[in-house]
Parts: C-alpha cells; structure tokens; sequence
C-alpha cells in the first residue's frame, strides 16, 4: 500500500515537471521558426507565422498548468502534514487527561478499532463490571462509542478522533 503511494506520487511528479518541460520547449520552438523581419522571410505562406504564435500559446499554457499542479500539490502536502500533525497533538492531549486504568483501555481500543467489551476483559485482566465503568466513563468523555454486537458490545473511537483516511 505504501510502494503503491509512493508509485503514484512519483508519476504524478514526473507528469508535472514532462509538461513543465514541454511548454517551455514549445516556447522555444516558436521563437526558433518565429519569421524573422527581413524581405526575403516575409515571401512564405501566411501560415508560416500564425504556427509560432500557436506554439507559443500551448507552450504557456502548459507552464501555467504545470504551475498551477505544482502549486496543488505543495499545497496539498502541507494541509495533509497539518492534518497528521493535529491528530497527534489530540491523541497526546487525551493521553495526557487519562490516567491509569482508562488510559490502558483507550489505547487498546485506539490500536484495535472496533475491539468487543468482552475481549477488553481478558486483555486488560479487569473484571467485566470495571471494564464496564471504564467504558463508560470513556464514551461520557466522548471519547468512544459502542454499537450492539451480540450480548456485548463493540467499541469504536469517536469520530472527532479518527483520522481522515480519504
């Protein structure tokens, strides 16, 4: 999953920097084949002239867009930087306000999302009325939910908790 990402953004970099280049490379040509003021150029075909002009048209096209994704891009990455950097500054700050017991059990529902009550006992070694009250006091704090699931429960994070995966 992460080569796969890594994959993509490489190309993504590469189809950014192929247009950079090929829109300064067009711009090049124009000015290359531009007819020149002197008598003898001005004898060609009409054609000759309008060709430059519309090399030079996509090539700054293709630098703005090329820009433009360039700038996406950075722009982008740093959004998804501040992101990750906020979702950790919120696990801290709810690690740091737990204490103990509640802290145990946050962490094991954080590292197994959608983990049972009953599987929390026998992780923790807690009796079930303590796993209980601890749960509780968690989803008070909004820090957890519980869905139904069978005569137990499972418990999730809180939505304002998760990180965004799309």
């Amino acid at each position: 999953m992460r080569n796969l990402k890594y994959v993509e953004n490489l190309l993504n970099l590469m189809e950014r920097e192929l247009t950079l280049i090929v829109g300064v490379a067009l711009i090049a040509v124009a000015f290359i084949f531009a007819p020149s003021s002197h008598h003898y150029m001005m004898m060609g075909p009409y054609y000759l002239a309008v060709i430059p002009l519309i090399f030079t048209i996509v090539g700054i096209v293709l630098i703005l867009f090329s820009a433009f994704r360039i700038f996406e891009a950075k722009r982008s990455e740093e959004k998804s930087e501040i992101e990750e950097k906020c979702e950790d500054d919120k696990m801290s700050v709810v690690e740091k306000l737990l204490e103990g017991d509640e802290l145990e059990v946050f962490k094991i529902i954080r590292e197994n999302e959608g983990v049972t009550q009953d599987s929390l006992h026998f992780r923790t070694g807690f009796s079930p009325s303590k796993v209980s009250m601890i749960v509780k006091k968690l989803e008070e704090k909004n820090l957890i939910y519980r869905e139904r699931f069978g005569k137990t429960y499972r418990i999730y994070l809180s939505d304002w908790l998760k990180r965004d995966v799309s």
